[in-house]
Order: C-alpha cells, then structure tokens, then sequence
C-alpha cells in the first residue's frame, strides 16, 4: 500500500464514522414554512420605494465565451412581482368588438 491509498483509507473511515454518527439522530419537524413579511425599501426593477417581497430567479450570463449560471435574489414591489398561474388565468383580457367579430367568425368555419 502506498501513501495515497492510506491517506484515502483514512478518508474514508472518516467519513463513515461522520455518517454513522450523524445518520441516526432525529430530523427536526420545522412545520409549514410561512411567507416572509414584506419591508419597506427600493425595487430593483422599477426603482420606487414600496413594500418589497424577496424573490429568487435563476439567471445565466455569457462574458468572453464562457456561461456562468446561479441564483439572484431580488426585492421587487407588489406590481413587479411575478404572477402565479391562477392570477394569470383568471385575468381574462376584455375583447374588442373587431376582436370579437374574428373570433365568431372562426368559431362558426369550425376553426376553433
């Protein structure tokens, strides 16, 4: 046996002395998580002063060829903030009544 095996032996039976010791002591029950209170304070998008709600974003940028990738956080207003789906559904964008006309207009050539 060379050094470097010993030295990876020890590494080992290391990390299985961490794990046993570790592996049986209770999980922690934290509860449902609540969301976080909104504060008073600057919006990164648009810049007013407002109650600001903390969010994070998956975001990838390219400088000389290469693409680095993470997590931003960022404290937007109650205006900038990312919709959910269901708010998103249940707004329901008022037709005009051109708008209208082409739409019966399809449904009736069984377009729709």
């Amino acid at each position: 046996m060379s050094l470097t095996d010993d030295h990876f032996a020890r590494k080992l039976a290391a990390q299985s002395r961490a794990w046993d010791q570790t592996s049986d002591a209770p999980k922690r029950d934290r509860g449902p998580r609540e969301p976080a209170a909104p504060k008073m304070g600057i919006c990164d998008k648009c810049g007013k002063e407002a109650l600001l709600k903390t969010f994070r974003s998956k975001e990838t940028t390219v400088s000389n060829g290469a693409a680095s990738f993470g997590t931003v956080t960022k404290h937007l207003c109650e205006d900038c903030a990312p919709k959910s789906r269901r708010e998103k559904d249940a707004e329901v964008p008022q037709l005009d009544k051109k708008q209208l006309k082409s739409l019966m207009r399809a449904a009736k050539k069984g377009l729709l």
